[in-house]
């Protein structure tokens, strides 16, 4: 029920604002949907060249599920062309197990590379890093630290529809128990914007 609700307000979510995406990754083990909710086109926002994004993801991992929702300011960098710099933060909670729960609000940075058009009319690519940390003081209950990297690389082979691949690292840290090992492994997925 809870999956079903999640993937239908990220649906529809998406359409709400302009430049905004969702998408769906998958590996062996694994379903991720995300959704990425942009300012670019509300007037009401744009009083700067920042722009401001909200992101959404569920994550299906081996029965353990993750939920995340954040937020964060995205600019270009002053004077290398094609690169997008974001920060914010996002809330995490996870279900790890069938007993134990994990809350955190990891600080987030992300940097986007989109390659220059080339020769021949290849469509757009682009690469992608982002880290999230948490430590102790940002994480709930018998949470103790939250960190994750992701780094993915996406085609634009039709108009708003794009192809990505990418690999994620997770972690979650319960006090008392060493850090473990949340989610790791490659994914590849398709991405609509609107």
């Amino acid at each position: 029920m809870l999956k079903n609700i999640v993937i239908s307000t990220l649906v529809t979510s998406a359409i709400l604002f302009a430049e905004s995406g969702v998408g769906l990754n998958i590996n062996e083990n694994d379903l991720e949907v995300e959704a990425i909710l942009d300012s670019r086109n509300l007037e009401a926002l744009q009083t700067s060249s920042t722009i401001y994004q909200a992101d959404f993801n569920y994550l299906n991992a081996d029965n353990d599920k993750l939920l995340g929702a954040g937020i964060g300011a995205t600019n270009k960098l002053q004077g290398v062309e094609g690169v997008e710099l974001t920060f914010g933060a996002k809330f995490i909670w996870a279900e790890v197990g069938r007993d134990d729960d994990f809350t955190s609000l990891p600080l987030m940075a992300q940097i986007r590379y989109t390659f220059p058009p080339l020769m021949f009319n290849v469509p757009p690519v682009s690469v992608e890093a982002r880290g999230l940390y948490a430590p102790s003081s940002l994480s709930f209950g018998d949470s103790e630290e939250y960190s994750e990297f992701r780094i993915s690389g996406d085609i634009e082979m039709i108009d708003n529809v794009k192809v990505y691949a990418g690999y994620r690292n997770i972690h979650t840290s319960y006090k008392g128990i060493p850090g473990s090992l949340f989610d790791t492994g490659f994914y590849a997925g398709l991405k609509v914007t609107y």
